[in-house]
C-alpha cells in the first residue's frame, strides 16, 4: 500500500468512526403551545366542533393522543416538547419555553415555561 493510499484510508476510517453530534443548546424559544395534529392551524377542527377556540382544540387533540408542541410562527418550526405537565396549562397561549433545544430533532427538553 502506498503512503498516499494509507493516508486516504486513515482519513476515511476516521470520518466513518466519528459520531455525528446533535446540535443542542440551552436557550429560550417563543411560540404558541399547540398540538402535533393541528400545529399552526386549528380552524378546520374548530369549524367541525372540535373545540370552541385554540386552547380547547389543543386540549381535545391531546386527550385523543396527540402531543403538545411549540409552534414558532417567526421561523415556522414546530418543536416537540418533552414535559407535557409543564405546558398543559398554557394550551393555545403564547409563551417562552426555556430548555435544551435539539435542532436536529426539533425538540425541547423543557425546563420552564413563561407566558
Amino acid at each position: 500500500m502506498s503512503y498516499k493510499t494509507f493516508l486516504v484510508a486513515c482519513a476515511t476510517a476516521t470520518l466513518v468512526a466519528t459520531p455525528v453530534l446533535a446540535k443542542t443548546y440551552s436557550g429560550t424559544i417563543k411560540g404558541t403551545i399547540s398540538d402535533s395534529m393541528c400545529q399552526f392551524d386549528h380552524s378546520g377542527m374548530i369549524k367541525s366542533g372540535h373545540g370552541k377556540d385554540t386552547a380547547s382544540c389543543t386540549q381535545k387533540c391531546v386527550q385523543e393522543g396527540n402531543k403538545y408542541v411549540l409552534c414558532d410562527s417567526k421561523t415556522k418550526v414546530v418543536y416537540n416538547l418533552t414535559d407535557a405537565g409543564k405546558v398543559k396549562k398554557y394550551a393555545g397561549k403564547a409563551v417562552s419555553v426555556t430548555g435544551h433545544i435539539d435542532t436536529d430533532t426539533k425538540s425541547i427538553h423543557v425546563h420552564s415555561v413563561k407566558p
